[in-house]
């Protein structure tokens, strides 16, 4: 099967050249050839919307944005944070 692009393209070259040369196309033809341009354009259009849809162009959140990665188990992937066991001030803020 071709690509919607180009069906829309060929039946449009084939109308306009039906119109300089009527004989090169009966009726019947010219008929069919409007209707699958139309049908083209229609599918394209839907084509062009599902594919918005699916990218994330709404306001839905995406599945990666739900997790909340603090809640995650220990994999032994990340690194231990190394804390002081007193309370208090901060190392470094200078006063003794």
């Amino acid at each position: 099967m071709t690509r919607l692009k180009d069906q829309i393209r060929l039946a449009k070259k084939a109308l306009k050249e039906a119109r300089v040369r009527p004989d090169l196309y009966s009726e019947n033809e010219l008929k069919y050839m409007a209707l699958q341009l139309a049908r083209a354009k229609i599918l394209l259009k839907e084509k062009q919307l599902r594919r918005r849809r699916e990218k994330g162009f709404s306001n839905e959140l995406s599945e990666t944005s739900n997790r909340n990665t603090r809640r995650r188990k220990d994999d032994g992937l990340r690194g231990k944070s190394e804390q002081s066991e007193q309370p208090g001030e901060p190392e470094g803020s200078g006063t003794t």
